[in-house]
Parts: structure tokens; sequence; C-alpha cells
């Protein structure tokens, strides 16, 4: 019998799967393995390298951007103009193997709840409280801890004047797919973890707004 090396992400077949279970097609992985080789590419020097047509590597970055396999980054200027995109493979550690569960109960909770977003929205906060509950040393103002767990989480949160810019996301895959209902459960995290200190505190997320990046704000009565 064949002794197939198990990759990186537990795949004995070298070839990485979607966020719904399936196998990347070869021409996907070939793409992504393009941009991990060179570190950042352009969508034309993938057509340059592939071959392929410039719609069709545009799909394929498009699938994979969804799936969290890969994200777009800004170019250094180079003299006038604004600076294109880029393509980054992003760390390892960012690429979350649980993102195809939460985007299989994202997809539960749409079909069986009459107001999906409100229902993920409300066992976020729940959610949120339980995460303060649990931290003995959690800080009382509400916008420092909420900064506190979002980098504990992984979201790499950097404030930028009253927003809270959140340049990753633990759950990309399924955000990117289901952002109605996973973004709900984050908001709803970052409501009850204000609120926690104050009951007037609230949490607005807006996804996928700075290039990419999550947008946060609070809002706080006292």
């Amino acid at each position: 019998m064949e002794n197939n090396p198990t990759s990186e992400d537990g795949q004995h077949d070298g070839i990485r799967r979607r966020v719904d279970g399936r196998r990347h097609s070869s021409t996907r992985e070939r793409i992504l393995r393009e941009v991990e080789s060179r570190g950042t590419a352009s969508t034309a020097e993938l057509v340059a390298e592939t071959g392929l047509h410039e719609n069709t590597v545009r799909e394929h970055l498009s699938r994979l951007r969804a799936d969290g396999r890969l994200r777009r980054v800004r170019a250094e200027v180079q003299g006038r103009g604004r600076p294109g995109w880029l393509w980054q493979a992003p760390p390892a550690d960012v690429v979350n193997p649980y993102a195809g569960l939460a985007l299989a109960l994202a997809d539960t909770l749409t079909r069986v709840s009459e107001d999906p977003t409100a229902q993920a929205r409300a066992s976020g906060m729940r959610w949120g409280g339980e995460i303060v509950e649990q931290q003995a040393d959690a800080v009382d103002d509400p916008r420092a801890l909420a900064i506190d767990v979002m980098r504990q989480q992984g979201f790499a949160p950097e404030v930028e004047g009253e927003d809270i810019v959140l340049h990753r996301c633990p759950l990309l895959a399924a955000a990117a797919r289901r952002t109605d209902v996973v973004c709900a459960v984050h908001e709803g995290m970052l409501a009850g973890i204000v609120g926690s200190r104050d009951p007037q505190a609230d949490a607005r997320l807006l996804p996928f707004q700075a290039d990419g990046a999550c947008i946060l704000r609070l809002r706080a009565a006292s």
C-alpha cells in the first residue's frame, strides 16, 4: 500500500480542502501554492505563471479568499496613483480548522430559525459574558476589555481613532460565507463583553470594511 504523507492541514493527498469539506481542484491548489511560494503575488503574475485565462484565475482567487486561504494586501506605492492589490496566504494559525464546523452550524441555524441573525447575536452576547466571567484579572474599562479579549481571540485589533480595526478573524472562511450569522455571533460576543462593565454599552461590527478588515465600533453610555 502506498504511504501518502500527511500534509500540514491533515490531508493525506496533499491537496487541501474547502470549508465545505470538498477538495480543492488541482488548478486551485496550484494557484494557492504559487502564492505561498512567492510570499505575495499579483493576479497578472499568476496569469503569466499558470497560462490560465485571467477570468479563470480571478475566480479561483475569489474562492480561495472565501475559504480563508488567501487575503488581499495593498502593494507598495510605485509612483503616482493608488497602489494595486497583491494576494497573500495568511499564516497557518489564521486558517482555523474549526471554520468548517462554524459554517455548518451557521447553515443549520439559518434553516431552523426564523431570525438567525438575532439568535446568533443573542448567543454571542451570552458567550461574551461567559468569557469575562472566566477572566479574574479582566479590566474594568469596557473598551480596553474588548480590545484585550479581541487580542486574545486572535483578531489582531488596532485602534484607529474611535474605531477598532480587526485585521484577522479566527473564523474567516466561515465569516466570508455566512457573514450574517457568524459576524452576528462575534458582534454579540463584543456586546456581551462591554455590557458586563456597562449595561448601556453596545457594539457594532462592520464586516470586511477596511481593505478586507472588519471595523468595531463601541458605544458606552457611562
